[in-house]
């Protein structure tokens, strides 16, 4: 299975790709071409050509969920595609997202007004889904297990008011291979572990072969989030549950999350970064 990483927070250790605080990640599966979001800007599409990847080519854009990191580069997509089916949550429409992360508050959700200009491309998901054979959507994620701290400062907008935001727009992606389930978590807000749970539930497999994406499991000199310990339990869980499994992180996952999870589950972790081809 071909994926690529069209734009993450991280550089290319070799290569001069663009980098950006934002999530593009690119694969092939049952004859489609499929693209999880589209980072913050224009610059996925930008590493796209330099990677010999063409945007008019995809079949099927999911937007994760409705942070700008993920969706800001949604209007260049549509200049550049005019077929792709475009998934996203119906939890986000009339909802406004705002991080006060650092007690700086700031409006960090989608452009909703593209969503409205190119409504007849948008499919609107709130419930768990098949879309190809074995591509499939994960909307509804329980609670079994803790979730990032970081999500403390994250707020959702709606005709009440102002609340805790608790990610009910969030979409996983699965893609069942003959090695395995390969989970897509472009941020993980709904937790890590609860993400695999669910995954593992709905698709009655624990054998889950890579976890792709972001750990919300974020660095700050600012806040106390995760400490080492709380991570290695993490880690220490997939081991135990998904043993076969490749975690394979960056975006939100901070430094040193990506340190710990080194120490803890060792060869089956690996970090991406802009420009990286995987074979999974």
């Amino acid at each position: 299975m071909k994926v690529a990483v069209l734009i993450d927070n991280n550089p290319h250790h070799a290569v001069d790709f663009l980098t950006e605080h934002g999530l593009s990640i690119y694969f092939e599966a049952d004859g489609y071409k499929w693209l999880l979001d589209v980072g913050a800007s224009d610059q996925f599409a930008k590493n796209a050509e330099n990677m010999g990847i063409d945007i008019g080519d995809i079949d099927y854009l999911i937007l994760s969920h409705a942070h700008s990191d993920h969706t800001g580069g949604l209007s260049e997509f549509v200049k550049r595609n005019s077929h792709a089916k475009i998934i996203l949550s119906s939890h986000i429409k009339g909802k406004s997202f705002i991080s006060n992360r650092r007690e700086i508050k700031r409006s960090i959700g989608i452009d909703y007004s593209l969503v409205e200009q190119e409504l007849a491309r948008f499919v609107m998901a709130n419930s768990n889904k098949r879309i190809t054979e074995n591509v499939s959507l994960l909307c509804n994620i329980p609670t079994l297990h803790k979730t990032p701290k970081a999500n403390e400062a994250l707020y959702v907008v709606d005709e009440v008011g102002e609340k805790l935001d608790v990610f009910n727009h969030e979409i996983v992606l699965t893609v069942n291979t003959p090695n395995g389930l390969v989970v897509f978590s472009a941020c993980s807000h709904n937790g890590l572990l609860n993400i695999l749970a669910a995954c593992s539930d709905q698709c009655d497999s624990t054998k889950i072969k890579a976890c792709i994406g972001g750990t919300h499991l974020v660095d700050s000199k600012f806040n106390q989030y995760e400490s080492d310990p709380e991570i290695e339990k993490i880690g220490k869980t997939i081991i135990e549950l998904y043993p076969e499994m490749q975690l394979i992180a960056g975006h939100c996952t901070g430094e040193n999350a990506k340190k710990v999870f080194s120490e803890t589950v060792g060869d089956n972790f690996s970090p991406f970064y802009s420009g990286m081809f995987l074979e999974v």
